[in-house]
């Protein structure tokens, strides 16, 4: 098992639904995917195709999956939303998938999008990660564009870069006075901030106008500019990870893979453990996504996430801090601080939560309750109506 997983809840689920063939684990109006619950588009979306759920999947690994794909002549893309709205802070993404080489119509957004919240108009309240073409084969295939709160000043980069190999890591830091951008390749820990293939920071004279100053919801598309892939070739992207971490949070976490002492698991619902001391625990009452495992060794505890899908503590390079707990209200559990040992992981869990123990990659075990399990199917299995948006 890959340190990349399914939150507890799509992990259960797929445990369930795997024997019996349904896969993949999810798919619908919503999903919950890195302890936060995403809108599905269906319908009116960015460029020439129209959005699909059925574009949207999560794997066993718990790994995002966004497609373009035709389906008897007719081409869909993908799209979806947070219901929630995230401020101030680190935005990280680790994806694979060949960003640099796709085909000129295709277009990889990444962004804060406030008008999807009736915050603002069309072109403003926007921060945009976009890897594209925009139809011109020759053109530049990466742009950071930052929308402002009011009026129509826009910050932009646009540039050309070729990977070396997959996956890369894309960020934008978010404060009230400037906005910072990030390309790496490989899997950058969320406080890496030396050797980029590139980076960029947006500073105004005049912020408050200039920036976007509200929470807003946060977006991932995989779309079509123009007309569908020149090529004729669906296409497919894989967003191994996504992590938010709130202005003023620590960013640091557990050690890196082969650090210190096992993790133990949160309290009031359960949750993972840490791998040989690498990863935060889970999120308790509901299960929010585990830490990534960090690249180097030994750095102090990573916090579990909150109650109700909070996500897990922040893996960070050597003696890194403590890791983000998550998001609102709750008990939290807690990774036990990285030491020289390379013990697996201790899991644990209050009355009616899941028991999650994971030692150098492979399941110890898991159990739920009777009543929490109808309930995760229940959400799962739920669908309903997606709004049309058009961008």
């Amino acid at each position: 098992m890959t340190s990349a997983r399914l939150a507890g809840a799509g992990l259960l689920v797929a445990l369930f639904l795997v024997p019996f063939g349904a896969v993949p684990v999810a798919r619908g109006a919503t999903l919950v995917w890195k302890g936060h619950t995403w809108q599905l588009t269906s319908g009116a979306m960015a460029g020439v195709c129209k959005g699909d759920p059925d574009n949207v999947t999560i794997d066993t690994n718990g790994w995002l999956h966004l497609q373009i794909a035709n389906n008897g002549g007719t081409w869909s893309a993908a799209e979806l939303f947070t219901t929630d709205k995230l401020g101030f802070g680190t935005y990280q993404w680790q994806v694979s998938g060949p960003i640099d080489s796709y085909d000129k119509n295709v277009v990889l957004g990444l962004f804060s999008y406030g008008p999807a919240a009736g915050i603002g108009a069309d072109g403003t309240d926007e921060i945009d990660i976009e890897y594209s073409r925009w139809g011109d084969v020759n053109g530049p295939n990466a742009d950071w564009t930052d929308y402002p709160a009011s009026g129509s000043t826009q910050g932009e980069m646009s540039f050309r870069f070729s990977l070396v190999g997959e996956p890369t890591t894309s960020r934008f830091v978010w404060s009230t006075s400037a906005i910072t951008d990030f390309l790496f390749s490989g899997l950058a820990s969320v406080d890496l901030t030396t050797g980029p293939i590139n980076t960029w920071t947006y500073a105004p004279s005049n912020p408050t106008v200039n920036i976007p100053q509200q929470a807003l919801p946060l977006g991932m598309n995989l779309w079509c500019f123009g007309a569908p892939p020149s090529d004729g070739n669906p296409v497919e992207i894989v967003i191994r990870d996504f992590t938010f971490v709130p202005e003023g949070s620590p960013t640091g976490g557990a050690g890196g893979a082969g650090g210190g002492g096992a993790g133990s698991a949160g309290t009031a619902g359960g949750g993972a453990g840490g791998r040989g001391g690498a990863q935060g625990g889970a999120g308790t009452q509901g299960g929010g996504a585990a830490g990534a495992v960090g690249p180097s060794s030994a750095g102090t505890s990573g916090a579990a996430g909150l109650a109700t899908g909070g996500a897990g503590g922040l893996a960070g390079d050597s003696g890194g801090s403590s890791g983000l707990a998550g998001a609102t209200g709750g008990a939290s559990g807690s990774a036990a601080a990285g030491g020289s040992s390379s013990s697996p992981a201790a899991g644990g869990a209050a009355p009616g939560g899941c028991s999650c123990a994971f030692g150098d990659g492979s399941a110890a075990g898991w159990s739920v309750s009777a009543e929490t399990f109808v309930l995760l199917l229940a959400l799962v299995c739920r669908r309903r109506r997606s709004r049309a948006r058009p961008y």
